[in-house]
């Protein structure tokens, strides 16, 4: 019997798990997904085998790394659908499979969005194993509680579709070390120009609002780091700190019974861009 089973699974064995490594691996693995793991009889990962050699011999033998597939300087959404085909030639071979990858498995992750559309097309039953993401993460480093509202950007999307923004919520910009960018850049100190992103945000807050970028701990990659600058300042900061990084916007401050009093007045309570009352 299938670890955690659903009447979906004990109808239709699963293929193909999308596994969460979490942001400190191994130790972020959770009870669940050790108990998949052991049920596979391939990981892939896109993990580098450095890393994959800290899980017990019992999975680390099964372990396949797809690390070498990124290759640098290649446009990503190719480098992306070679890792996918890898993962997907695995359980046409072996099933079942997961594919582990780091975070949550659907949350900024192209090649597992590909794997769960082109799974499912093939008839294939996907399963989706959640695990602890940066969003998780970066919360507990900032101490920000998001039940007044949060949020979540890609960097490049969020200045190439010109979308706005709410100062009075707190606000997370994935990437911005890979904003402009559509190449990999994985091993080479590529440094982004930033000033696109800053001007954008300067649209919604003050030059002088204190905005971090934020990188979490892990047991590879060392203590966590968060570097404070004013929003004017954005392009500044060294390639360091933005390496690996989110960046985070408290909210600005905002007389929220004003805003609550202008939308009665004009009939738009809805128009003020955080939650009222």
């Amino acid at each position: 019997m299938e670890p955690f089973s659903d009447d979906r699974d004990l109808l239709t064995p699963t293929h193909l798990y999308l596994l969460g490594a979490g942001v400190s691996f191994p130790e972020h693995l959770t009870l669940q997904s050790l108990e998949i793991l052991s049920t596979c009889n391939r990981i892939c990962s896109n993990l580098p085998q450095s890393e994959l050699d800290a899980l017990p011999e019992n999975l680390r033998a099964k372990c396949v790394s797809l690390w070498p597939l990124y290759q640098e300087n290649r446009n990503r959404s190719e480098n992306y659908g070679d890792v996918a085909q890898a993962v997907l030639d695995a359980v046409a071979a072996e099933p079942p499979v997961a594919w582990m990858t780091p975070g949550h498995p659907l949350i900024f992750d192209s090649v597992s969005q590909t794997l769960l559309e082109s799974g499912r097309a093939r008839g294939l039953n996907v399963r989706v194993v959640p695990g602890i993401s940066c969003l998780d993460t970066i919360l507990a480093e900032i101490g920000y509680d998001p039940a007044g509202g949060l949020l979540v950007y890609e960097a490049t999307s969020l200045v190439m579709g010109g979308l706005p923004l709410m100062p009075a919520m707190g606000t997370l910009i994935l990437q911005p070390s890979a904003f402009g960018s559509d190449l990999t850049h994985y091993s080479t100190e590529w440094t982004p120009d930033l000033a696109p992103l800053r001007d954008h945000l300067l649209q919604f807050f003050e030059a002088k609002h204190r905005c971090a970028f934020v990188r979490s701990y892990s047991q590879f990659s060392g203590p966590a780091q968060v570097h404070w600058r004013e929003l004017g300042d954005l392009t500044s900061i060294s390639f360091n700190a933005v390496a690996g990084s989110t960046l985070f916007l408290p909210p600005a401050a905002v007389d929220r019974k004003s805003a609550f009093d202008e939308g009665q007045a004009t009939g738009t309570q809805g128009s003020a861009p955080y939650p009222v009352g």
